[in-house]
C-alpha cells in the first residue's frame, strides 16, 4: 500500500468539503460520489466501533459532513414517506438476521450502522437533493462524464493489463488472473473487478446514448468541452472492447426497453425488464428451475464454451447456496459466511457470487425482499407517474434512464454483487419524484412557467436551489 492511498482515502474528506464551497450543493454532492467511486484505492481501514472506512464509507462519511457543514439546512426539508420503508427494511434486515441467529444486538447494531453507510446515506442524500427532474439531470450528466472519463484509462489497461491500481496505490485488489480475456485483458482501472468497471462503463454510456438521442445533451459534453455524438461513438468502441458480454447484454437490454416503451407509448416492455430478476429469485429460491437451459442459450448466444462453463459453475453453486438459504428461510444465518456450505472440516465448498443469493443466505426471504423493493420499486412508480409517452421530452429523459439503469443493475445482481453507490442517489432521487408533487412535468412546462415569469400551476419550486 503507498503513501498515495493513505493520501487519497484521508484527503477525501477535505477534498469534498472543497467541493461544497466552491459549486452548488447538488453538483458538489454528483461530483463527491462520481469522483471517489472513479478514482478512490480499494482500500479497508478498520477501526473500533464504527464501519471499516472503505472507498463506499468514504463517500457516504465525505458527503455527509461537507452537506453539515456547508449545506445544514437541507436537512430540515426531508419529508418521509411511504417510499422509504424498502431502504428503511433493507437496513434493518441485519439485526433481525443477527438476533433470530443468536449473534447478539452488537454485531446487529454494527451491521446497521455498514448498511446505513453503505446503503442509506447515498438514498438519503439523492432524496434531499436529486427529486426534481432537472436534479437527475445533472447526476445523469455527472455519471455520464465520469465514466467517459475513464474510458481512455479502460484502453491503457487493455493493452497492457490493469495496471492503474498498482502504479498510484501499490497492490492489485483482486485476483489478476481474472484479467485476462482472449488475446488481451479486461481492464479494472480503480474498480474492484473488471465486471465492476464494465457495469460502471454501461450504466454511463446507456445515459450518454439517451441524453444524446432525447437532446438532453447537444453539441458537446459538458466540462469536457469535447464533441459529443463522436464521443458517444468512441465511448462504445472502447467499452465494446473491454470484453465484458454481461454487461453488452445489460446495455442491449437497456436500449431495448427504452426504444420499445417510446415507440410503443407503453410501460409494457419496461415492466417485462423489471419481471425478469423477480421472476428469476422467485423461481430459483423456491427450487422451481435448475436454469440449465439458461446456461445453455448463453453458450449458444455468446458462442463461447467458456463463458457457458462460467454460468454452469455459478448456477451449481447457487444451487447449492438455495438449499442452505432454505433452511433459515425468513432471515437468513446473518453474517461470518454462515450461510456458505462447508464440508465435514469446516472449509467453504460453495460461496455467492451474486448479490440475490448472498442477501438471501445472510438476511433471508426479509432482506431479499427489502433489496428488490429499493432497487425496483422506485422504477415502477416512476414509470407510473411519468409514461413512457413522456420519456423523449430533454427533461424527463435523464430520469427514465436511470429508471432503466436500477431495472438492469437488479438483473446483474442475480450474478453478481457489484454495489455502486451512485446509482443509489438515482434510487433516492426517484423516490422523491414519485412521493412529492411536482409542478415541472417536461422541459415544455419549464418553459411554460419561465416565460410567465412565475409559476405555471400550484407546486414545488421548479428548480429548487439548494
Amino acid at each position: 500500500m503507498s503513501p498515495l492511498t493513505y493520501v487519497a482515502m484521508y484527503g477525501f474528506i477535505p477534498l469534498a468539503i472543497w467541493l461544497f464551497g466552491k459549486y452548488p450543493p447538488r453538483t458538489a454532492v454528483a461530483a463527491v460520489f462520481v469522483i471517489g467511486w472513479s478514482f478512490l484505492p480499494q482500500a479497508v481501514f478498520v477501526f473500533p466501533v464504527i464501519p471499516d472506512y472503505t472507498k463506499v464509507s468514504a463517500l457516504g462519511m465525505a458527503a455527509m459532513l461537507a452537506v453539515y457543514l456547508k449545506d445544514p439546512k437541507v436537512f430540515r426539508t426531508f419529508r418521509p414517506s411511504l417510499v422509504d420503508i424498502p431502504i428503511l427494511c433493507w437496513c434493518l434486515s441485519p439485526f433481525f438476521s443477527s438476533i433470530t441467529n443468536g449473534l447478539g444486538p452488537w454485531d446487529g447494531m454494527s451491521g446497521i450502522l455498514l448498511q446505513v453507510f453503505e446503503w442509506g446515506i447515498p438514498y438519503f442524500l439523492g432524496r434531499l437533493y436529486f427529486g426534481e427532474l432537472d436534479a437527475m439531470k445533472t447526476l445523469g450528466i455527472a455519471m455520464f462524464i465520469g465514466a467517459l472519463v475513464l474510458a481512455p484509462l479502460a484502453v491503457f489497461e487493455i493493452i497492457l493489463s490493469p495496471q492503474l491500481h498498482i502504479m498510484l496505490y501499490g497492490w492489485y485488489p483482486h485476483d489478476f488472473s481474472q484479467t485476462k480475456r482472449g488475446g488481451s485483458f479486461r481492464p479494472s482501472v480503480f474498480m474492484h473487478h473488471g465486471l465492476e468497471l464494465a457495469i460502471w462503463l454501461m450504466a454511463g454510456l446507456f445515459l450518454g446514448w439517451q441524453m444524446f438521442l432525447q437532446k438532453t445533451l447537444k453539441g458537446v459534453v459538458p466540462l469536457l468541452k469535447v464533441p459529443l455524438l463522436p464521443s458517444l461513438v468512441v465511448f462504445t468502441l472502447i467499452f465494446i472492447a473491454c470484453r465484458s458480454s454481461g454487461a453488452l447484454m445489460l446495455l442491449a437490454f437497456a436500449m431495448l426497453a427504452f426504444f420499445l416503451c417510446r415507440l410503443l407509448r407503453s410501460a409494457l416492455p419496461f415492466f417485462l425488464l423489471l419481471s425478469l430478476p423477480l421472476l428469476y429469485m422467485t423461481l430459483r429460491a423456491n427450487g422451481l428451475w435448475d436454469a440449465q437451459n439458461l446456461v445453455e442459450s448463453a453458450q449458444k448466444a455468446t458462442g463461447s464454451a467458456e463463458r457457458g462453463d462460467s454460468l454452469a459453475y455459478r448456477i451449481f453453486n447457487e444451487t447449492m447456496l438455495i438449499e442452505r438459504a432454505r433452511q433459515q428461510p425468513f432471515f437468513g444465518w446473518g453474517g461470518f459466511g454462515r450461510s456458505w456450505v462447508r464440508n465435514e472440516e469446516g472449509k467453504a465448498i460453495s460461496v455467492p457470487d451474486g448479490m440475490w443469493i448472498l442477501t438471501y443466505g445472510d438476511k433471508g426471504l426479509f432482506g431479499l425482499a427489502s433489496l428488490a423493493a429499493t432497487i425496483l420499486l422506485m422504477p415502477i412508480l416512476f414509470a407510473i407517474k411519468w409514461p413512457p409517452r413522456t420519456w423523449g421530452d430533454p427533461l424527463v429523459a435523464p430520469s427514465a434512464a436511470f429508471a432503466v439503469v436500477l431495472g438492469v443493475t437488479m438483473i446483474d445482481n442475480l450474478f453478481n454483487a457489484m454495489y455502486n453507490p451512485v446509482i443509489m442517489l438515482a434510487a433516492g432521487g426517484l423516490a422523491s419524484l414519485v412521493a412529492l408533487p411536482q409542478r415541472v412535468r417536461s422541459s415544455a412546462d419549464l418553459n411554460r412557467q419561465d416565460d410567465a415569469g412565475g409559476p405555471a400551476v400550484a407546486g414545488l419550486p421548479a428548480t429548487r436551489v439548494i
